[in-house]
């Protein structure tokens, strides 16, 4: 039986997906006016990561958020998580991936996907931070819940202090489980292959703009899907030898989801246009891991009615007690 009921009128998978990263007057009106403190975090290697860290008076539990790939802090998904959470007397810390969020100042080096290290070391400090005992909890959408998985795992597998202090579940909402696949996917849909396509021209812009001594875009209108324009990243920025070998790097197998041994909750969707949802269907049992996969609910949308409540607050709220 599927838990999720979204209105007859927003059940398709593309109204579901525009519905959840649709910014309205409301979001950015909330989001402008949301206080809160800029942190900016500098990991093992340097790198430097930039995060929003909103604190209530005797805060239930922290809630980190991780978006997706060309989202950032200020998503609609993450805004109005972020509001549903802070209504709930949680403090919310949203993070910035690499170039994300206006943020391509801070390094040198350009945003890929196998960037786990400084994302996880991130998480880390932001969970460090917290003053007091809480518990934390991790979530992540689409890219961000892939990242979210991996912390899980690396999390799992730490020892000492290199554990996140306090976690204690993760969360990961229409996740890419395997990016090549879904890079095909994405290409094969002419709305999606337009839309990220132009968002990623659009930051690697922005980054040979403010490093043109490192890098040169001039040619980037000859590529016209997502897959040829990552062939040629990771061919010339890249430590990869082959686009396989560097999707492999953050593609998550059967023997990867052993490794996780922190209460984790993994949702998505039939009708996502962007992860194939059989392969979450190949997940091995655990006691640690909770698949929901429901019939309807298109990519990080799982829009329950008109004031865009999310389905997948229900879960967390279930799961954080």
């Amino acid at each position: 039986m599927s838990s999720f009921k979204p209105i007859p009128l927003f059940s398709g998978p593309m109204v579901q997906s525009f519905l959840a990263s649709f910014k309205s007057k409301a979001d950015k009106s909330y989001g402008k006016n949301l206080e809160g403190e800029w942190k900016s975090v500098k990991t093992k290697k340097g790198v430097t990561l930039l995060a929003r860290v909103h604190d209530v008076p005797n805060p239930r539990g922290i809630v980190i958020l991780v978006h997706g790939w060309e989202g950032s802090i200020h998503s609609s998904y993450i805004i109005r998580t972020t509001k549903h959470f802070l209504a709930k007397d949680y403090s919310v810390y949203r993070l910035n991936l690499r170039d994300h969020g206006d943020t391509h100042h801070l390094n040198e080096g350009i945003f890929n996907g196998s960037l786990l290290e400084e994302t996880y070391d991130a998480v880390l400090e932001l969970a460090k931070s917290v003053k007091s005992k809480l518990p934390v909890y991790l979530a992540g959408f689409s890219l961000g819940g892939n990242f979210v998985l991996r912390m899980a795992s690396r999390h799992s597998t730490a020892k000492g202090d290199q554990k996140i202090p306090g976690l204690k579940h993760c969360f990961a909402f229409s996740p890419a489980l395997d990016p090549k696949r879904a890079t095909i996917k994405m290409d094969d849909h002419p709305f999606l292959r337009k839309y990220f396509l132009k968002s990623w021209k659009s930051s690697l812009e922005k980054k040979g703009q403010l490093f043109p001594h490192l890098y040169s875009f001039h040619d980037l209108d000859k590529y016209e899907s997502v897959m040829d324009l990552t062939e040629k990243m990771v061919k010339e920025f890249s430590q990869f030898r082959s686009v396989d070998e560097y999707f492999l790097s953050y593609t998550l197998s059967d023997l990867f989801f052993k490794t996780i041994k922190v209460p984790t909750s993994i949702l998505t969707s039939m009708d996502d246009p962007v992860i194939p949802w059989k392969e979450f269907t190949e997940i091995p049992t655990s006691a640690y891991i909770d698949v929901v996969i429901e019939a309807k609910g298109g990519h990080c949308g799982f829009i329950e009615d008109w004031k865009r409540s999310s389905y997948y607050w229900r879960i967390m709220e279930r799961k954080m007690g």
